[in-house]
């Protein structure tokens, strides 16, 4: 197994280890938890390396890296791989020449192991922050072991010599892992650990890691033990905003201990209405208003409408917005016209008046009539018209009245010209013949299609009319044109109208 090789497997299963936290803490029940989402660590580490064998201990060095996911707040798990060296080296005049007098070794190690935090075992102090870890662990790991040995009699080979295999060739060693350790917290996201490590080696190469079986004595009769002291520096990877730290760091408690300490820390019910308006004096923001004040959900008299002055004291609630108010609350609105304001000034300005023949101004309404396409007779329709031009002309004896017909384009200037006079002469004799107006008051004119009311050519309802006006003394009878033009009758029944 190459190093490469060694490393790719580790952070292959490190990845995975993550993952599956990962998706268990998103998988988890929408039910309520106090365990919240929590980052996870990884780490460097350097120490002293020495093993425990037949050949006393030199000094040694090994480095490492590692991660440490949480399974809850007392069990994780942490995986690492380190590069361990070690020698040995005894005294040449108690040896053999075959007997191993010094030895080189190093092994490259992955290790699983499962941790427990030993201060998440007390829950005191619950709300307080933990600033030390306290831990021990045990797992299994594998080392690719390899090194060289030199003999009494000054030959070199490999440390596993006695186990019939080249000076070159390296052999795999399976462990048990027992250590413990403590970590200080620096900051949420940094702590610095110091850790000891004891590799227990299993199988028949474990006896081969100082070079030297010695199975003729009991000094160690079977293995090597590998120990490993060192310092780490351990980093929490996640967003502090989302995530916890380690649950490791976290005292299962905390969050139940906050909530009872919340729950306790409330003020006791009290249902006391000092003022009597309906909100009591627990959220009551105004706990003197006055007897029978309008207040909102807040207790605070109502002001509703923003003029500064409480509804109980403001003579005007709903003062109209936009004007300054009084010390009373009143707007100080402008003085409008009122009704009888209007009806006055009208009977000032009607006082003096007198229309013609003394009658009122609702006798001086004339409407129009208007007549079918080519005809000059007077409409059913129109007759009521008719009789209002009467009833003025009754009300008003002094009065004479202009009576001009018109057409609307749909034929020559000359036959629309006979046509508005045929209309005109219609409704005076229909006035005289029905009404018994005098002829002389009545003084008829013609437009023909000049001045439309409706401003198209072709057939048009509204322009084929007669209008009434008050003649003002000006106004002459025109002479009846030539030629001849449209149907129809003059005048009509005598009895028609009433």
């Amino acid at each position: 197994m190459t190093t490469r090789n060694f490393y790719t497997l580790f952070a292959c299963v490190c990845l995975s280890l993550w993952g599956l936290t990962a998706t268990a803490q998103d998988d988890a029940s929408s039910s309520y938890t106090y365990t919240p989402k929590h980052m996870w660590e990884v780490g460097v580490n350097a120490g002293y390396v020495f093993n425990a064998g037949d050949i006393d201990a030199g000094a040694g060095f090994g480095a490492g890296l590692h991660a440490r996911f949480p399974l809850d707040y007392v069990f994780s798990i942490r995986l690492g791989a380190s590069y361990t060296g070690f020698n040995g080296e005894r005294d040449v005049t108690a040896i053999g020449p075959i007997d191993v007098q010094s030895y080189e070794a190093s092994s490259l190690n992955g290790s699983g192991v499962v941790v427990m935090s030993l201060s998440n075992l007390r829950w005191d102090k619950s709300t307080a922050e933990k600033k030390t870890n306290l831990y021990v662990y045990g797992g299994v790991g594998a080392g690719l072991l390899s090194g060289e040995a030199t003999r009494g009699d000054g030959t070199v080979n490999s440390i596993l010599r006695g186990r019939n295999v080249d000076v070159d060739e390296s052999a795999v060693i399976g462990y048990g892992i027992v250590g413990g350790g403590i970590a200080f917290k620096i900051s949420p996201k940094f702590n610095i650990g110091i850790d000891h490590q004891v590799n227990v080696g299993v199988g028949p190469e474990s006896d081969y890691m100082d070079g030297y079986a010695n199975q003729l004595n009991d000094q160690t009769s079977y293995r090597d033990i590998l120990q490993y002291s060192r310092l780490m520096l351990n980093f929490n990877i996640g967003s502090a905003d989302e995530k916890s730290e380690p649950l490791y760091w976290i005292n299962p408690m905390e969050g139940v201990a906050k909530n009872l300490e919340d729950l306790n820390a409330r003020p006791v019910f009290d249902l006391t209405d000092t003022d009597g308006d309906g909100v009591i004096d627990m959220i009551d923001q105004e706990k003197d208003t006055p007897a029978n004040a309008a207040v909102d959900t807040r207790g605070m008299a109502l002001d509703s409408d923003g003029d500064g002055i409480k509804d109980y004291e403001d003579q005007e609630p709903y003062s109209q917005p936009g004007y300054s108010v009084d010390g009373k609350g009143v707007a100080q609105t402008p003085k409008f016209v009122t009704q009888d304001d209007i009806n006055r000034s009208i009977d000032e300005a009607l006082k003096n008046y007198q229309p013609i023949g003394g009658g009122g101004m609702s006798d001086w309404f004339l409407p129009m009539i208007h007549f079918n396409n080519d005809s000059y007779s007077i409409r059913y329709t129109d007759y009521g018209a008719l009789k209002n031009v009467a009833t003025v002309l009754k009300n008003n004896p002094s009065a004479r009245i202009v009576v001009k017909g018109y057409t609307d384009k749909t034929a020559s200037d000359s036959y629309n010209t006979k046509l508005s006079y045929n209309r005109a002469k219609s409704a005076i004799e229909h006035l005289v013949q029905n009404y018994g107006i005098s002829r002389d008051r009545l003084i008829l004119n013609y437009g023909g299609e000049e001045m439309t009311l409706v401003p198209q050519s072709g057939s048009s309802l509204m322009n084929r009319r007669v209008e009434f006006s008050v003649a003002d003394g000006s106004e002459s009878e025109m002479a009846e044109p030539a030629g001849r033009a449209g149907k129809g009758t003059f005048g009509g029944s005598r009895n028609a109208g009433y």
